[in-house]
């Protein structure tokens, strides 16, 4: 039987108990808006630039993320990822949550690359988000203890909240594609390739024609 999973948002875990890959984003996170803070420079070198990208530097397409622009978007930020992490990394696994985050990365980068480049952690950690409400969309919560809501409509509010964010900032449709480019990856690993709700992506078996039956004797004169 699958284990129940509660709800942890208004209760994240101490410091020694967050799970290692959360951990360390939540340090690439803070550290890289401290180093953009006090270095200006070193933006130049970590931002998702089209051209840059297409020269070779790859990097760019995962290290965009840990630009912030501003201590209140990196605080909600780290607060989501410490939340949420914290609670999916132990259900899928580090190593399958690892990868998660990089595709999510990777795959807004891309789309970043049509419109200009860009940076922020807002497309991982709205695919994060995703991901966790398809986990359980009628799962209910309390946001910061005191609000009661459903999986579905807190990611619904953070989605508005996001998204017109984005659109006061940039005044630009097409940056839509970029912040949102991670949530296929999103839905791949909740639900794809016959990943039912938790169970994440499930490869079909191809079937052997050549394997064996096997037979069990029940009894002394049936056989199934």
């Amino acid at each position: 039987m699958r284990p129940t999973y509660a709800a942890r948002f208004a209760t994240p875990p101490g410091w020694r108990r967050i799970p290692p890959v959360t951990r360390a984003l939540l340090v690439l996170v803070a550290a890289g808006y401290l180093l953009t803070l006090a270095w200006p420079a070193a933006a130049a070198w970590l931002v998702l630039a089209p051209g840059a990208v297409l020269a070779g530097q790859v990097w760019r397409l995962l290290t965009y993320a840990v630009v912030g622009a501003s201590i209140s978007g990196v605080l909600f930020s780290l607060l989501l990822v410490w939340s949420l992490g914290s609670e999916m990394e132990p259900r899928w696994g580090s190593r399958r949550f690892a990868l998660f985050l990089a595709a999510a990365t990777a795959a807004a980068g891309v789309f970043g690359l049509f419109v200009g480049g860009g940076a922020g952690l807002a497309p991982a950690l709205l695919a994060l988000i995703f991901a966790w409400m398809l986990e359980g969309p009628s799962q209910s919560l309390l946001f910061f203890g005191v609000f009661p809501m459903t999986r579905l409509v807190f990611a619904a509010l953070t989605l508005i909240l996001v998204v017109f964010s984005e659109l006061e900032a940039t005044r630009s449709l097409l940056r839509l594609l970029f912040v949102l480019g991670g949530l296929p990856v999103a839905w791949f690993f909740a639900r794809g390739l016959g990943g039912g709700r938790g169970g994440g992506p499930r490869f079909p078996r191809v079937r052997n024609p050549f394997r064996r039956r096997r037979f069990t004797v029940v009894g002394s004169d049936t056989v199934h």
